[in-house]
């Protein structure tokens, strides 16, 4: 149990936290709830919030020299200020605070009474600033990363079961392969699920493909499939497609590479008369993930699926060094993919 949730659990409150990573769901989650237990509905008195780059570091430093009235907290709840982002420099905290008095909120954390707490959430931070460092010696800080695939499946399992539903883990590990890790639409496409499947005590794999939105590593899938296929206008019509869902080329490349890598992985081993079930627990992946790629790259030979490797490095290399744009680069890669094997010719 984390931090944050173990003081929760026995109301036994730090006068400072610090929530920061990526997962801004579990953020917003836990500093919703701490807003929760320590300020009375509708207490406006002994309750600030402040969100943004622009926050005046003055403004939190008086208040968290001033007592509160008539409650038992005054709380102070600080968002994405980036005070203690990483930045080059010995000056970086001041620089990000604004207007350089930043030093005023450390000594005010420093100095502040126990019927006083701040909280921070932040998504990213530099654990050698100075503000990070006292924070953590007043109260605590808690990392909330990116979830790993069966945790996210264990969370979707228990809001199924909290709304007196049923998903198997089979279900819960498919919607998150098709919706991706974010939090924040995993919670909106449950909800949908829940909605959708009112009058019935579970909820199936069918009810993911009817509901819930496909999200980039599907479209990255039949993307690849579409290059295997040598379907190039189909190809670059999904790759402008998930432009237009503004990702960037540069991550779209990195979803192509990891593609390819597993399709190169999954292929070599079926030609070897590996096991499905056992090349999917080499890969760590679900066997019908496994099987669905391996569909896939019936259409594809190794030596194309190797040249297709060798081409999106070579994206990265001129994406890296300035010779092409992400966007163009992304371009003539998919061009240069969907070409069958012996009309296509090498990036000079």
């Amino acid at each position: 149990m984390g931090v944050v949730a173990t003081s929760l659990q026995s109301k036994e409150y730090k006068n400072a936290y610090l929530l920061y990573g990526t997962e801004g769901y579990l953020r917003n989650y836990y500093k919703n709830a701490l807003k929760t237990a320590l300020v009375n509905e509708g207490d406006n008195l002994n309750y600030s919030y402040f969100e943004g780059t622009g926050t005046n570091p003055t403004e939190v430093a008086e208040l968290l020299s001033t007592m509160p009235f008539l409650a038992e907290h005054r709380v102070v709840i600080i968002e994405n200020s980036g005070w203690m982002a990483k930045s080059s420099g010995d000056d970086s905290e001041e620089k990000s605070s604004g207007d350089g008095k930043l030093a005023l909120v450390i000594e005010g954390i420093k100095n502040m009474g126990d019927d006083v707490i701040v909280i921070f959430s932040e998504e990213k931070v530099d654990k050698r600033s100075k503000l990070f460092k006292t924070i953590t010696a007043k109260g605590a800080a808690e990392e909330f990363g990116e979830q790993t695939d069966e945790m996210l499946a264990r969370w979707l399992i228990n809001q199924a079961r909290a709304d007196s539903k049923k998903m198997d883990p089979a279900t819960a590990m498919y919607l998150v392969s098709e919706c991706g890790k974010d939090m924040f639409l995993l919670d909106k496409e449950m909800q949908k699920l829940l909605a959708w499947c009112l009058d019935r005590d579970s909820i199936t794999r069918e009810d993911v493909d009817t509901v819930c939105t496909h999200q980039v590593n599907n479209k990255i899938f039949d993307m690849v499939t579409a290059i295997a296929l040598h379907h190039q206008k189909e190809a670059l019509a999904m790759y402008y497609d998930l432009l237009v869902l503004r990702e960037s080329p540069f991550h779209i490349l990195t979803l192509l590479v990891r593609q390819y890598t597993r399709m190169l992985a999954i292929k070599d081993a079926m030609q070897k008369r590996v096991p499905i079930a056992q090349i999917a627990g080499k890969l760590d992946m679900q066997d019908w993930l496994a099987k669905k790629i391996g569909d896939q790259t019936r259409n594809i030979s190794l030596k194309e699926i190797r040249r297709n490797l060798e081409a999106c490095a070579k994206a990265d290399e001129d994406i890296k060094n300035g010779n092409l744009t992400d966007s163009m680069s992304l371009e003539l890669l998919i061009v240069e993919c969907s070409m069958p094997a012996d009309k296509a010719t090498a990036r000079a």
